[in-house]
């Protein structure tokens, strides 16, 4: 094969096609028509002498030869980005870039506004595309370079993702105030474990594994409901019997009101702090506009920042 012939943007569509699996997303995630990247799909599918893409009855599925080269490919696009990065200059006043982030629902609210604050101050011209997703989910779209950065609590990451800690924070019970079993405004181990409990992401993806540790007590709890995220945990447990648990930053930005109550998880040993962490592809190491935006989302994160902002609310 002569390689003065190959076109690179056909590895990057092909990249595009099997990560998406749909001609349509991944015309858009190019920014090009449909009918644009299916003649590129042709092409593709001439110079590996193979269909790339095949319909089965849940959709487009890659054939198991473009299976085996995805993750070639990716780390050869990955390695082309990394060496164009380098001798690319990046001033952030004049800069016109689209980063894309993912993170929780509630660090939305929690952190994105001090990440936005900082943004707007220096670098006018850079834009920010925020999907919403747990950990499970974020490292996946980190390593499929859907995302730039992913922020959270990631508690199996994998050893070769990038990663900086950014704060901690601790996990905490709260109760509606008329709970029946409350003593001096908090429950005994006993009671607590009684209790009907409302969890977030019963699928561990939310980065809190307490009930690995509670497993490892040989301690099981009653889950009678499960939510998608910790927003909603006042509203759930308001007026019930239920126990539940949220994050201290969260409590304090939200002021618990006066019809609940927060008290620490009783149980016979320390629960781990939750260290969140930004987690990144090590193919944006090196890229001036990436280390830019990991050193202004360290210090709009940094935890006097998130303190001082709770105790003003």
């Amino acid at each position: 094969m002569n390689l003065r012939q190959i076109d690179l943007n056909l590895l990057v569509a092909f990249d595009a096609l099997t990560r998406e699996r749909n001609v349509s997303r991944a015309a858009r995630a190019l920014g090009i028509t449909q009918p644009a990247l299916s003649h590129t799909l042709k092409r593709l599918r001439t110079l590996f002498n193979d269909p790339i893409l095949v319909r089965t009855a849940s959709g487009m599925s890659p054939t198991t030869l473009a299976i085996s080269l995805q993750p070639k490919i990716a780390r050869i696009l990955a390695n082309i980005h990394s060496v164009l990065s380098v001798s690319t200059e990046f001033d952030p006043a004049v800069t016109e870039r689209t980063f894309r982030i993912a993170m929780s629902d509630a660090m939305i609210i929690e952190g994105l506004p001090f990440i936005l604050q900082n943004i707007r101050k220096t670098a006018p011209n850079i834009n920010l595309e925020i999907s919403s997703a747990g950990p499970l989910e974020s490292c996946g779209r980190v390593v499929e370079d859907a995302v730039d950065l992913a922020i959270g609590v990631f508690p199996d990451l994998p050893e070769n993702m990038q990663r900086e800690e950014l704060y901690r924070d601790k996990l905490l019970c709260v109760t509606d105030r008329r709970h029946k079993k409350l003593r001096n405004g908090r429950l005994s181990l006993q009671e607590y474990l009684a209790a009907p409990h409302v969890t977030v992401a019963r699928n561990l993806d939310t980065g809190i594994q307490l009930d690995r540790i509670l497993h490892a007590m040989s301690i099981e709890r009653r889950i009678v409901a499960s939510v998608p995220h910790y927003l909603a945990i006042p509203a759930v447990v308001r007026g019930t019997d239920l126990v539940a648990h949220s994050r201290k930053r969260l409590i304090n930005i939200f002021k618990t009101s006066a019809d609940l109550v927060v008290f620490p998880i009783p149980l016979p040993l320390k629960v781990p702090d939750l260290v969140f962490l930004q987690i990144w592809h090590e193919r944006y190491d090196d890229d001036p506009g990436h280390q830019w935006l990991r050193s202004l989302v360290l210090k709009a994160l940094k935890a006097d920042n998130l303190s001082s902002s709770a105790s003003s609310r």
